[in-house]
């Protein structure tokens, strides 16, 4: 069985898995996410042949962003107008962005073994865009539940610090030493600490749900530049100053949104 055969297959899986999971009561919505993470978790570790082969480091890392996307999609999916066209979207949908994952591990798992592989940097930039959109969902859906400002800080904290997690794994897989000699907890627990305080921000700012997770999701990406760039040791003033000026419009974007929203 070829390797792109196994992931539309797995895909195709995780695409019904979810059909069914937009079909469950609303009652039984949260039952039916414990039971589609394990399908999922069991699609990716089939679908990359991991199951048994890999460290537990790698085969985490490799769920970290079908099982994030998933929850986040799921979450948001069941807020929008159902049907039975409708759910057939949304899971086509759901099984497109899981076949585009597979790609995108795939080539992370090469380049752990032959470094820097010829599509890394494309596979790494497909990654960016899903993580991103990923993000976005898990934010939204967050603040969809209207939650006191201290659960948003923990609940952000909690999702960045898997988001930085997975980007600091998908930069230092193409080091020399797979980042051994940098403290991991410095590149995770900050940016997810600066995060959440913006979430505290917009937890009292007039935004709205959809604004404030594109502003977080900005701030996620303005910081996964200035990551990547200092951990391959190419932080130089100009790329620095580039997400600067991204993060002075971002925040200008959140001032002036909560002045005419207020």
């Amino acid at each position: 069985m070829s390797k792109r055969f196994k992931y539309f297959i797995s895909s195709l899986l995780a695409a019904i898995g979810f059909y069914f999971f937009l079909s469950l009561p609303y009652e039984s919505h949260y039952y039916g996410l414990l039971i589609g993470i394990v399908l999922i978790v069991f699609c990716f570790w089939f679908g990359l042949g991991i199951v048994f082969d890999k460290s537990v480091y790698i085969r985490l890392m490799s769920m970290v962003m079908p099982t994030a996307f998933f929850i986040g999609f799921a979450l948001f999916a069941i807020l929008l107008p159902q049907s039975l066209l409708l759910s057939l979207m949304y899971s086509l949908f759901f099984g497109f962005i899981c076949y585009a994952m597979f790609l995108v591990e795939n080539v992370f798992l090469v380049a752990i073994g032959f470094r820097t592989p010829p599509l890394y940097r494309a596979a790494y930039t497909v990654g960016l865009i899903l993580l991103l959109l990923t993000s976005f969902f898990l934010f939204d859906s967050l603040f969809s539940f209207k939650l006191a400002y201290w659960l948003n800080i923990l609940f952000v904290f909690a999702i960045s610090t898997i988001i930085f997690l997975y980007i600091y794994f998908s930069v230092t897989i193409e080091l020399a030493n797979d980042g051994k000699d940098k403290n991991i907890w410095y590149y995770i627990l900050m940016p997810s600490l600066l995060v959440s305080e913006i979430a505290l921000i917009l937890s009292f700012w007039p935004v709205g749900i959809f604004k404030g997770s594109i502003y977080l999701v900005m701030i996620v990406y303005i910081i996964n530049g200035l990551l990547h760039a200092e951990l391959r040791g190419r932080l130089f003033k100009r790329t620095w100053l580039v997400f600067v000026w991204v993060g002075v419009a971002t925040i200008l974007g959140i001032i002036l949104t909560g002045i005419s929203g207020s």
